[in-house]
């Protein structure tokens, strides 16, 4: 066809060589479904690799010179040919194709350093085009998170294409060239149909997280797991994954930044690679049971395994946690999260992360108003020991009895109660989301150089972390 947009005119096969003069991007990905391989690949193949990389061979000559890569994910399909041969492609892709190409996005634009993300829609078939939208706008979030930038995502799409005389076919000889020279294509606007631009709140959106596993059993999958379980990707989850989440959902900055200075990100990144991995040795052939199983004529890909919520907490907490060490200059390497503090620096520097909240922003605003005020009205009080934060309230209270002073603080009561297992966890909850993790009987303030170094209580972690990995459940926040 002959596409056309902003005055720019090219005859192509496909909307790929107008997206690249309209938009000019530093990657191109093409997205496909496996359910491009034939029959005699699938019986050929020896793994889901095998049938991937013969379904690129396939795509790569329609690209016509474009430079792009081919992204393979898995599709649905029943087909019985001519010869009475039968071929069958069973996925689920709100679990499989949506948060594979979720990550494969974020991957790429992360890696190629961009702040925007352009979907062409035009010749998705059955549910790709919905769930491609659905990943760019998912990539589009976690981007803006990490990057801690506004990302940009357009979409595009070409006037509806009716089907031509068969000359205009791509030539069996030549890919790039109609069948027939001599025939005029139709002209088609290439539209653009969405702008959005996302904030790193966005990531927000993404309200529960439900299970704590990466991957669970597909319907047709083996009875024992064994061969697809992901060894301390668990622990990975509720030490770090989704306290990261529950505090930058919260706004709950001094237990963001502890968390961000001694989380393990190499790891969190490896879990999602790994997590991968598993799910692609669940979709060929394994010992367990045939997943490619070959019966007379009739052959099936399958998987054994599927993605659950915890690997959107992967990605999620990875992104939280990127945005937020470049937002505190962090190098590489961590700390022990007992020995960690934050400064007062540290804690402005965070609020770009929540910039998206009018609510969790004010609370933030407010909360760090009193310690600033803390620095300058109550220096007297100061040193280089820590003190409760709450004592520090009311030191400053029985010295000042000011309404400004009153109004502004807002004194709550410490939890001395924490020792005597009288803790009203309902109360402890409430009281930590109002103040957005600046909780008075949890927190503990010393006196760092000319200004203030930030700490949670060792002993009040655990309640801490309880809290954090709740507000991540359904209808918990």
């Amino acid at each position: 066809a002959e596409y056309v947009a902003d005055g720019k005119l090219v005859r192509a096969f496909s909307t790929l060589n107008i997206l690249r003069e309209v938009e000019k991007p530093v990657k191109i990905l093409v997205i496909v479904l496996d359910t491009l391989a034939k029959y005699e690949d699938v019986s050929g193949a020896k793994s889901i690799d095998d049938i991937e990389e013969i379904v690129r061979d396939y795509v790569k000559p329609c690209l016509c010179g474009v430079e792009a890569e081919i992204v393979v994910l898995p599709g649905i399909l029943k087909l019985n040919d001519k010869n009475g041969k039968r071929l069958s492609f069973e996925s689920d892709p709100r679990w499989e194709f949506l948060p594979l190409l979720t990550y494969t996005v974020f991957e790429k634009a992360m890696e190629a350093d961009v702040t925007s993300i352009a979907l062409d829609v035009s010749h998705g078939i059955n549910f790709m085009p919905t769930l491609a939208l659905r990943a760019a706008e998912e990539a589009a979030a976690a981007l803006a998170a990490a990057k801690v930038r506004q990302v940009r995502l357009k979409v595009y799409q070409s006037d509806p294409y009716l089907w031509g005389p068969l000359e205009l076919k791509r030539s069996k000889e030549n890919a790039c060239k109609p069948a027939q020279g001599d025939v005029e294509p139709p002209s088609l606007h290439y539209n653009l149909i969405l702008k959005r631009v996302f904030e790193p709140w966005d990531l927000t959106r993404y309200t529960s997280y439900g299970e704590k596993r990466v991957l669970k059993r597909a319907q047709k999958a083996p009875t024992s797991m064994e061969d697809y379980d992901l060894d301390g990707v668990r622990k990975l989850l509720e030490e770090w994954a989704l306290p990261l989440i529950g505090a930058f959902r919260l706004g709950a900055l001094p237990q963001l930044a502890l968390l961000v200075k001694a989380a393990p990100l190499d790891e969190l990144r490896e879990a999602a690679e790994r997590a991968i991995e598993c799910w692609k040795r669940g979709r060929k052939r394994t010992p367990v049971e045939e997943v490619v199983a070959e019966k007379a004529d009739s052959l099936e890909v399958a998987s054994c395994t599927k993605f659950a919520p915890g690997f959107w907490a992967l990605v999620h907490a990875r992104a939280v946690l990127e945005g937020a060490r470049k937002l505190l200059g962090l190098a590489e390497g961590s700390v022990p999260l007992e020995g960690a503090t934050v400064t007062l620096g540290e804690l402005s520097s965070l609020r770009e992360l929540v910039r998206g909240s009018r609510v969790v922003s004010a609370l933030v605003e407010r909360e760090i108003s009193k310690l600033d005020l803390l620095k300058k009205q109550g220096s007297k009080f100061l040193s280089s020991e820590w003190v409760g934060y709450g004592e520090l309230y009311r030191r400053m209270l029985m010295e000042r009895r000011t309404s400004e002073l009153v109004d502004l603080l807002e004194e709550q009561e410490p939890k001395p109660g924490s020792e005597e297992g009288k803790v009203d966890k309902g109360k402890f909850r409430r009281d930590f989301i109002a103040h957005a993790g600046f909780h008075t009987g949890i927190l503990e303030v010393r006196l760092a150089g000319k200004g203030l170094e930030i700490r949670v209580r060792s002993d009040q972690w655990k309640d801490v972390s309880e809290v954090l990995r709740e507000v991540t459940h359904e209808g918990a926040a």
